[in-house]
C-alpha cells in the first residue's frame, strides 16, 4: 500500500483546505522527509487525516471522530489517494491500481440541535476515472481493508509507527511487556482460545453424560410382546377383509334399490307431465287461432305498406306547394327594400370621404407640435426627479456621517475593553498546547485505572474460583466414599439371580434355548401367514365359479339388446333420409310461392321479365301447398326425434349390460388370478415351514398344525424370556458396579487435580496483588501530574472518571481566549476602516452641495422654453386633442363604408333566396304528378292482394296482423308444445319398459333406508377395527423406531466419547480457566518472530547489534553486541541512541508482521526524537538516512529543530493567529510552497 496524496479541511487546528501530494516534487524526490513544527501545531493531525480518510477512525485514542472537526466549522473532510497491487484475473499480471477514499461530515443547519454534527459519510472511487466502487461508513473501510490487505489495527501498526511505544516496551517489566505485546500484536485471541478449549472440554463431557442417560432410558418390547402384537395384527387384517366383502355386497344391493326407486319416481313424474301438456293444449287453442289469422293477413302486408307510403308522398308534396305559394310575395317585397337601402348607404360614404380629406393636414401639424411639447415636459420631469433624488442622497449622506462618528466612538471603547481583558488573562496564551498535554496524561490515567479495575476483577474472580475449588474437593471426597459403599451392595444383590439362571439353563445354553424359541416362533408366524392365503385361495376360486354362472345366464339378454339397438339405428337412418326429402320439397314450394306475385302481372303474348317466355302456363293463381308440406316436415321431425330417443335409451341399456358383462369377466379373471396367486403363495410359505404341511391349500389342516405349534412356542418363549430378564438384571448390576467403580476412580483422579488447582490459584492471587500494587502506584503518579497541570487554572481533578469535563472547560477557555484575540484584531481592522470611510464621506458631501445648486438653474431655463412652445401651438390650433379628433373622423368614414358593404350583401342575398324558391316551386309541381301516378298503381295492387287473401278491406288485414315478436313467439310456442307432447309420450313408454326390466333382477327385499343403516353399522364396526389395527401397528412401529434409535444412539455414543476425548486432550495441552496457558506460549512465539524481523531491519541501521529472546524467560529480550565479542547485554544497558535504533527496528519489524499479506511502501514514524541527546540524535538520523534506500517512503514526525538541517525535504506545520496552523512543503534548497488549495 502506498499513500499518493491527502487533501483535507477543518481538522483540529488545520482549517485548510490543504493538499499534500507525496508523488510530486519535493516529497517524491527523496524517500525520506520530516514533518516538523512546534508542539500542538498539528503535526499528528496529518496522520489523523490519512487514517480517517481511509478507515473513518482516528489512531492514538478511541474518541469520537467528530471531535477532530474544527470549532465553528460548518463541515470537514479528508480525501486520501492510495495505490495497491492487484492481480489481473485475465492475464495474471500484477497491476498498480489507484483508489481515492473520502470521509466527510457536516453540521446541522436547522432544528433544535442546530450546530450538531450529522452522521459522517464515506465514499471510495477509482482514480483518476472517478468510477464509484462503494459507499457507506461500514462498506468503505471494509473494501479498503480488502484491496490493501490491512485492517485498521494492522494499518496503525504497519504504516503509522509509534516508536515511543517500543522504547517503553524495551525497558518495561515482564507483566507490562506482556500487556503491551498483546495490545500491539493482537495475540489476545490465544487467551480466548485457551478459555474456549477449557469450556469446550467441559461442554463435551456434559453432552456425553446426557446422551448416555438418554440411551439408558430407552425401553424396548420383549420378543413375546412383539409376537403377540403380530398375531393380533394378522387377525385384525382378516376381519378387515371380511368387512370389505360385506360392504361391497351391500353397496351393490343399495345401488339396485336406489335405481329402482328412482325409476318409480321418474315414471310418476312423466305421467304428470303428459297430463299437464294435454291441459295446456286445450288452453292454447285460441292463441293458435290468432296465429292462423296472422298468417293469412301477412300475404297482403307488403302491398298495404307500399300503398300507404305512396299516399304519404302525395300529401307531403301538396303541403310543400301550399307553403311555398304563401311565402313568394314576401320574398319579392324584401328584395325591393334591400335595393333602396344600398343606394342610400353608398351616397353617405362618399360625403364622409370628402370631409376627411379636407381636415387631415391641419390635424397632422397639431399632433407634431403636441409631441414636441410632451417630450420636453418628460425630459424636464426626469431632471426634476433626479434633482429630488440627489437631495435625498445628500440628506442621507449627512445622517450616515453622523452615525459613522458614533460607531467610531463605540469601536474605540470596545477595543480598549478587549485590551484590558487580554492583559488580565495573559496566562492562557499557551492553554491549547497545555490541553493537548493534559489530554495525553488523562488517557494514560484512564488506561492505568482500567488496568487496575481489570486486575481487581480478576482477583475477585480468582477468589471465587478458589472457593469453588475447595467445595469441589470436599464433594469429590464424599463421592469416593459413597461409590465404594454402593459397589459392595451390588455384589450382594447379584448372587440370587445367577443361581436361578444356572437352574434354567441346566443341560443347555441360552443360545440353544433362544434358537429353539426363534424356530418355533418362525414356524408359528409362517403358519399364521399361510392360513389366510389358503382361505383366500379357496374363497377366490368359489367367487370365480359363481361369476362364470352369471356370465352364461346374461349372454341371451345381451344379444337381444344388441339386436334391438341395431334395428332402431336402421329406422333412424331411414327417417333422416325421408326428412331430408320433405325439406327439399318444402323449399321448392316456398320458392314457387314467392313468384306468385309476379305471375299476377303477366299478360298473354308479352315476355316474362324473369325468363322471357311468351306463354305463361302458371299465370293463374298458384295454390300454395307449403303449409301441408311444413306439417309433413314437422311430423317427420317428431317421429325422428322419437326414434332418436328410443335409440338413446336402447343404447344406454345395451351399454349398461355390456359394462356389467365386462365387469363380470374382469372380476372372474381377477378371482382366478387371485386364487392362483394365493395358491402359489401358500405353497411357497409351506416350503419355509419345518416340517412343511401336507395340504398347504387346505385351511382346516393348516389351522390344526398352527394350534400345535403355538402351544410349543409359548413354552419355549417363556423360558427364554425369563433367562433374558435375568441376563438383563445381571447386566444392569454389572453396569452399576462398573459405573460406581468409575465414579470412585474419577473422584480419586479429581482430588489431586483440585489440590493442584488450589495451589495454582493461590500463586496467581499473589501475582495479581503485585500487579495491582504497581498499577495503583502508576495511577497516583498520573493523578499527581494532572493536578500539577490543573493548579494554575484553579481546577480540581474529579475523584473518578469521566474527566472529559475538565478538558471541555479548558478547551472552552482556550477557544474563548483565541476568540477574544481574533475579536481584537477584527476590531482594529474595523476601526481603521471606519475612520477612512468617515473622511471620504465628509469630502463627498461638500461636492454634492455644489451639484445641487447648478441643477436648480438648469431646471428653470427648461421650464421657460416649454411655455413658449405651448403658446405657439394654441395660436395655430385651439383644439384640445387633434389625434382623437382625427381618429373619430376615420372611424365615422369606416362605419359608413361598412354599412354600404352590408347593404350590398343583403341585396344579393334577398335576390338569391327569391330565385331559389321559384325554382323549387317548379320542381315540386313535377314531383307531385309522378307521386299521384304511383299512388294509383299501389292502390290497384293492394286491391288484388286483398282479393287473393280473402279479405274485404285493408283495415281487416291490419286488424289480423300481429307484431313480429308476438307472431314469432306464438310460432315457437306451438312448435315447442308439439315437440314436448311427443317427447313426454315417448319418455312415459321408455320408463315403463326400463322399470319392468330392472325389477326382474330382485336382488333384495330391503328398502334403501334399511340397506343404508346396515352399511353405516358395518362402517362403524370397520372404523373400530381400523383403530385397533392402527394402535397395534403403531406399537410395533414405535418398537422398531426405538430399536433403530438405540442402535444409532450406541454409535453416536461411541463417536461422542471419541470427540470428548479429543477435546479433553486439547484442554490438557492449552486449556485453562483464566486463559493464560496458551496466551503466554503464543506471546513467546510472536516475540521470537518479531525479534527475527526486527534484526533484519537492525542490520540495515547498524551491524553492531542483534536482538535475542532470553531462552529461559518467555517475554524477556536481550541484545548481542558484536563489537564486544558477541557479548549478551540487557536492554537496560543501551544508551539513548542505541535504544532508539533497537526500538525503531522493532517498530519496522512490527510493520512487516502486521502487513505480511500486503506490500507496505509508505511509513510514518511518530515520537521518539525529543528525548535523544545530540549524539543519540546523530546516530538515529544516520540510521534513517540509510533506511530511505529500502524503497519505502518514510515520513518522520518531530519538533526537534536539528531535523531541519539533516532532512532537507519537509512538511512544515506553522501555527498562526487564532490557534490555526498552515501547512507548507519545504524542498532541499529551503524553498517553501503552501499546501493550501481553493
Amino acid at each position: 500500500m502506498k499513500i499518493i496524496s491527502v487533501r483535507f479541511a477543518n481538522l483540529n487546528s488545520l482549517p485548510g483546505p490543504f493538499l499534500i501530494r507525496f508523488d510530486e516534487t519535493p516529497l517524491a524526490d527523496t524517500g525520506l522527509f520530516a514533518i516538523t513544527g512546534p508542539t500542538g501545531a498539528g503535526k499528528s493531525t496529518l496522520l489523523d487525516a490519512i487514517a480517517v480518510g481511509l478507515y473513518g477512525r482516528v489512531p492514538r485514542h478511541d474518541r469520537q471522530v467528530g471531535e477532530m472537526v474544527s470549532r465553528h466549522a460548518k463541515d470537514a473532510f479528508s480525501e486520501v489517494e492510495f495505490e495497491v497491487h492487484e492481480t489481473n484475473a485475465d492475464t495474471g499480471a500484477v497491476d498498480r491500481v489507484r483508489y481515492r477514499s473520502r470521509w466527510e461530515v457536516k453540521r446541522k443547519v436547522r432544528g433544535e440541535d442546530k450546530g450538531a454534527l450529522n452522521p459522517d459519510a464515506m465514499t471510495l472511487v477509482l482514480s483518476p476515472s472517478n468510477v464509484a466502487v462503494v459507499s457507506g461508513k461500514e462498506a468503505v473501510p471494509k473494501r479498503v481493508s480488502e484491496v490493501s490487505g490491512l485492517d485498521f489495527g494492522q494499518f496503525e501498526q504497519a504504516i503509522l509507527l509509534s516508536q515511543g511505544k517500543f522504547a517503553r516496551f524495551l525497558h518495561a517489566p515482564e507483566k507490562e511487556r506482556s500487556a503491551l505485546l498483546e495490545k500491539m500484536t493482537n495475540v489476545g485471541i490465544y487467551s480466548r482460545l485457551s478459555v474456549a478449549a477449557f469450556e469446550k472440554a467441559k461442554e463435551e463431557e456434559l453432552k456425553t453424560k446426557l446422551l448416555r442417560a438418554k440411551l439408558d432410558a430407552t425401553r424396548l418390547l420383549s420378543e413375546d410382546e412383539r409376537t403377540e402384537l403380530e398375531r393380533q395384527l394378522d387377525v385384525l387384517h382378516r376381519q378387515a377383509e371380511q368387512h370389505y366383502e360385506e360392504q361391497q355386497e351391500l353397496n351393490i344391493c343399495l345401488t339396485w334399490r336406489t335405481i329402482l326407486d328412482q325409476l318409480d319416481r321418474q315414471l310418476a313424474d312423466a305421467a304428470r307431465e303428459a297430463e299437464r301438456l294435454r291441459l295446456d293444449d286445450e288452453q292454447l287453442q285460441p292463441e293458435f287461432a290468432r296465429l292462423e289469422g296472422h298468417l293469412r293477413a301477412a300475404a297482403v302486408d307488403k302491398p298495404l305498406e307500399l300503398a300507404e307510403a305512396a299516399e304519404k308522398e302525395v300529401a307531403s308534396d301538396e303541403k310543400q306547394l301550399k307553403e311555398l305559394a304563401e311565402a313568394l310575395p314576401q320574398l319579392t317585397t324584401a328584395a325591393e327594400t334591400a335595393a333602396t337601402a344600398h343606394a342610400a348607404a353608398t351616397a353617405a360614404h362618399a360625403a364622409a370621404l370628402a370631409e376627411e380629406d379636407r381636415l387631415r393636414p391641419l390635424l397632422s401639424q397639431a399632433q407634431q407640435q403636441d409631441a414636441a411639447i410632451a417630450a420636453a415636459r418628460h425630459q424636464l420631469q426626469l431632471q426634476r426627479d433626479a434633482h429630488a433624488q440627489q437631495q435625498l442622497e445628500y440628506q442621507q449622506a449627512a445622517e450616515d456621517l453622523k452615525r459613522a462618528a458614533l460607531e467610531i466612538e463605540t469601536l474605540q471603547g470596545q477595543n480598549e475593553a478587549l485590551d484590558r481583558w487580554l492583559i488580565e488573562h495573559s496566562a492562557e496564551i499557551d492553554l491549547k498546547n497545555q490541553v493537548l498535554a493534559l489530554d495525553r496524561e488523562i488517557i494514560d490515567l484512564q488506561g492505568a485505572q482500567k488496568e487496575t479495575a481489570r486486575i481487581a476483577a480478576s482477583q475477585a474472580e480468582l477468589l471465587k474460583t478458589q472457593d469453588q475449588t475447595s467445595a469441589d474437593l470436599r464433594r469429590q471426597q464424599a463421592l469416593e466414599a459413597e461409590a465404594k459403599a454402593r459397589k459392595k451392595s451390588i455384589e450382594d444383590e447379584g448372587k440370587p439371580c445367577r443361581t436361578e439362571r444356572d437352574a434354567l439353563l441346566l443341560g443347555t445354553t441360552a443360545a440353544v434355548l433362544a434358537q429353539r424359541a426363534d424356530d418355533l416362533t418362525a414356524q408359528q408366524h409362517a403358519l399364521q401367514q399361510l392360513l389366510p392365503k389358503a382361505e383366500a385361495a379357496h374363497e377366490h376360486q368359489s367367487r370365480a365359479n359363481a361369476l362364470a354362472t352369471q356370465i352364461e345366464e346374461e349372454a341371451p339378454a345381451l344379444t337381444t339388446a344388441e339386436t334391438a339397438a341395431s334395428h332402431l339405428e336402421t329406422r333412424r337412418a331411414d327417417g333422416q333420409r325421408l326428412l331430408d326429402s320433405y325439406r327439399r320439397e318444402l323449399r321448392a314450394q316456398q320458392a314457387l310461392a314467392d313468384l306468385n306475385q309476379h305471375r299476377q302481372h303477366l299478360q298473354p303474348g308479352e315476355p316474362c321479365p324473369l325468363c322471357g317466355a311468351l306463354e305463361h302456363a302458371f299465370a293463374a293463381d298458384f295454390a300454395a301447398e307449403a303449409d301441408e308440406q311444413e306439417q309433413r316436415v314437422s311430423q317427420q321431425q317428431l317421429a325422428l326425434s322419437q326414434l332418436e330417443e328410443d335409440l338413446r335409451l336402447a343404447t344406454t341399456v345395451l351399454a349398461r349390460r355390456q359394462t356389467e358383462q365386462q365387469q363380470r369377466y374382469k372380476l372372474r379373471k381377477e378371482a382366478l388370478a387371485a386364487a392362483d396367486a394365493a395358491s402359489q403363495q401358500a405353497i411357497a410359505l409351506a416350503a419355509t415351514c419345518t416340517p412343511p404341511p401336507a395340504e398347504p391349500t387346505n385351511p382346516a389342516a393348516v389351522c390344526a398344525l398352527l394350534a400345535t405349534t403355538t402351544h410349543e412356542q409359548a413354552a419355549a418363549v417363556a423360558a427364554r424370556r425369563r433367562v433374558a430378564e435375568l441376563d438383563e438384571q445381571l447386566t444392569k448390576l454389572r453396569e452399576q458396579y462398573l459405573k460406581e467403580g468409575e465414579a470412585a476412580a474419577t473422584a480419586e483422579r479429581e482430588i489431586p487435580r483440585l489440590l493442584e488447582r488450589q495451589e495454582a490459584t493461590a500463586a496467581d492471587l499473589a501475582k495479581l496483588a503485585e500487579e495491582l500494587l504497581h498499577w495503583e502506584d502508576q495511577t497516583d503518579i498520573f493523578q499527581g501530574t494532572i493536578r500539577d497541570l490543573l493548579a494554575p487554572h484553579r481546577l480540581q481533578l474529579p475523584a473518578r472518571p469521566p474527566y472529559d469535563g475538565i478538558l471541555v472547560t479548558l478547551r472552552e477557555r482556550a477557544e474563548h481566549y483565541e476568540a477574544q484575540v481574533a475579536a481584537l484584531n477584527e476590531l482594529g481592522k474595523a476601526l481603521l476602516g471606519k475612520t477612512s470611510q468617515h473622511q471620504a464621506h465628509s469630502e463627498s458631501l461638500a461636492q454634492q452641495a455644489k451639484q445641487l445648486d447648478a441643477t436648480e438653474a438648469t431646471l428653470a431655463a427648461a421650464q421657460l422654453a416649454i411655455d413658449q412652445q405651448l403658446a405657439a401651438r394654441q395660436a395655430q390650433y385651439a383644439g384640445h386633442d387633434p389625434a382623437a379628433e382625427a381618429e373619430q373622423l376615420r372611424l365615422a368614414t369606416q362605419r359608413l363604408a361598412e354599412a354600404a358593404v352590408r347593404a350590398q350583401a343583403q341585396l344579393a342575398e334577398q335576390q338569391k333566396t327569391l330565385e331559389i324558391q321559384q325554382n323549387r316551386q317548379l320542381d315540386l309541381n313535377a314531383q307531385l304528378t309522378v307521386h299521384r301516378a304511383a299512388h294509383a298503381q299501389r292502390q290497384t295492387e293492394l286491391s288484388a292482394a286483398l282479393a287473393v287473401a280473402g279479405l274485404a278491406t285493408a283495415a281487416e288485414a291490419r286488424a289480423l296482423l300481429l307484431p313480429a315478436a308476438e307472431a314469432e313467439r306464438l310460432t315457437q310456442r306451438r312448435q315447442d308444445h308439439r315437440t314436448a307432447q311427443a317427447a313426454a309420450a315417448r319418455r312415459l313408454s321408455d320408463l315403463t319398459a326400463e322399470l319392468h326390466h330392472h325389477a326382474e333382477a330382485g336382488l333384495t327385499p330391503h328398502t334403501a333406508a334399511e340397506l343404508t343403516a346396515q352399511l353405516q353399522a358395518l362402517s362403524a364396526a370397520d372404523d373400530i377395527l381400523q383403530q385397533q389395527l392402527g394402535a397395534v401397528g403403531n406399537q410395533l412401529r414405535q418398537d422398531d423406531d426405538a430399536r433403530e434409535r438405540l442402535a444409532a444412539g450406541q454409535h453416536e455414543l461411541t463417536l461422542r466419547q471419541q470427540e470428548e476425548q479429543r477435546w479433553q486432550d486439547l484442554s490438557e495441552q492449552i486449556g485453562s480457566a483464566r486463559g493464560d496457558k496458551f496466551s503466554q506460549f503464543a506471546q513467546g512465539l510472536t516475540l521470537t518472530h518479531l525479534a527475527r524481523l526486527a534484526n533484519l531491519r537492525l542490520r540495515q541501521l547498524t551491524g553492531r547489534y542483534t536482538i535475542l529472546k532470553t531462552p529461559n524467560r518467555n517475554l524477556e529480550l536481550q541484545i548481542i553486541d558484536h563489537d564486544q565479542a558477541d557479548t549478551v547485554r540487557p536492554m537496560a544497558s543501551l544508551s539513548g541512541g542505541e535504544s532508539f535504533l533497537v526500538s525503531l527496528a522493532l517498530a519496522l519489524g512490527l510493520s512487516e508482521l502486521a502487513g505480511h499479506k500486503a506490500r507496505i511502501e509508505s511509513l510514518f514514524i511518530d515520537e521518539g526524537f525529543g528525548t535523544l541527546d545530540p549524539d543519540a540524535l546523530n546516530t538515529a538520523l544516520d540510521a534513517l538516512e540509510r533506511l530511505q534506500h529500502s524503497g519505502k517512503m518514510i515520513g518522520v514526525i518531530s519538533h526537534v529543530s536539528d531535523l531541519k538541517d539533516r532532512i532537507g525535504t519537509q512538511i512544515r506545520v506553522r501555527p498562526g493567529a487564532g490557534g490555526n496552523s498552515t501547512v507548507y512543503l519545504v524542498g532541499v534548497r529551503g524553498d517553501e510552497t503552501s499546501c493550501a488549495t481553493p
